[in-house]
């Protein structure tokens, strides 16, 4: 069964219906809060059109670290200084993943459901499993571009390299933000955000259900002082058994996908057909799509194979190279 431009859309409609039922209607949900985080506070405009070959995206940007502050020269009658540079820099969307799957073509004919609720409910599932992926992959660029800590809340919080670990008596009060609203000023942050797994979830949550009393007013505004992601999938998979929560300033990271075949099906060789079709779920990722039909004694059959391809990118950094705009906080082991 050929893709058409009418049948695809078929195909994409079953995908984003209702899917009722029991406890299988939660496998077509994803837990990818790490990458609603990303797409609220990216900030960055990322080029992807129209760039030499082999260039997929290209950020540019203007820096002056040269600047300093002198004794005044009254006496001095010419002079000059440093200049602000103009810098790019290219990058490549490296990052991709493959699901595959098969729907017979004649299996559904007796069959409460057709070829299209199959292939929706493949899709739907390829989905939501890719979308996991890249959310922990995300995870991990965070982790290998911390930045240094310069706030250590009067020696309480232990600093190692980008390591800060702090004493679990210090995670059951809401005067932790208070702290963090420190590091973060210290740390040149002007917008922060958080990103947390299990850390701040029972805490946050406690704040935000006992705003109706008069003594849990100033918990529900200390947590919201800054915007806070809760995505205890990703970030305490990834860590396991650390429990972290991240201090992200707004724009630091970047997230980029591309697809490479058109949106509407292309067939080649007669069997073999090519497009590109957006996540339901995170339409910012895109998926190539190959899909292939064959026959194997007698049973005819369609096969898929979807490609995310994508690239989280860290902002480039300012004057100080140890301040990356990302900070990891450590829940002290054992508590």
């Amino acid at each position: 069964m050929a893709l058409t431009d009418s049948v695809l859309p078929l195909v994409l409609r079953r995908a984003s219906e209702a899917w009722p039922g029991n406890m299988s209607e939660k496998d077509f949900v994803p837990h990818i809060e790490t990458l609603y985080a990303l797409r609220d506070q990216q900030t960055a405009q990322l080029q992807t059109v129209n760039l030499p070959d082999g260039v997929d995206a290209r950020i540019t940007w203007m820096t002056q670290c040269d600047l300093t502050v002198d004794t005044l020269v009254t006496t001095d009658c010419s002079f000059s200084g440093a200049e602000a540079d103009t810098t790019k820099m290219d990058l490549s969307i490296d990052q991709a993943k493959q699901t595959t799957f098969s729907v017979p073509l004649d299996a559904f004919r007796d069959n409460e459901f057709g070829f299209a609720d199959a292939l929706a409910t493949n899709l739907n599932m390829t989905m939501v499993a890719q979308a996991e992926a890249v959310a922990q992959y995300c995870v991990g660029v965070i982790n290998a571009n911390l930045g240094v800590n310069t706030y250590t809340n009067s020696s309480n919080w232990t600093v190692s390299g980008t390591t800060n670990t702090i004493p679990a008596s210090e995670w059951e009060s809401t005067a932790i933000f208070g702290r963090f609203q420190i590091a973060a000023r210290k740390n040149r942050f002007n917008n922060p955000y958080l990103l947390s797994g299990e850390n701040l979830y029972q805490l946050a949550y406690m704040a935000r259900t006992s705003n109706g009393n008069g003594e849990g007013k100033g918990d529900f505004v200390r947590i919201n002082e800054m915007p806070i992601y809760n995505d205890i999938f990703n970030v305490d998979e990834v860590n396991d058994p650390s429990l972290i929560t991240y201090m992200i300033e707004r724009g630091t990271f970047a997230f980029a996908s591309k697809g490479y075949y058109p949106t509407a099906p292309e067939t080649l060789n007669g069997n073999f057909q090519r497009f590109s079709i957006r996540n339901r779920f995170f339409p910012q990722l895109v998926h190539d799509v190959e899909t292939l039909v064959d026959c194997t004694s007698g049973v005819w059959k369609q096969h898929w194979k979807v490609i995310p391809r994508y690239k989280m990118f860290i902002n480039p950094v300012g004057c100080t190279a140890t301040r990356t705009g990302a900070l990891a906080f450590t829940k002290e082991a054992g508590a």
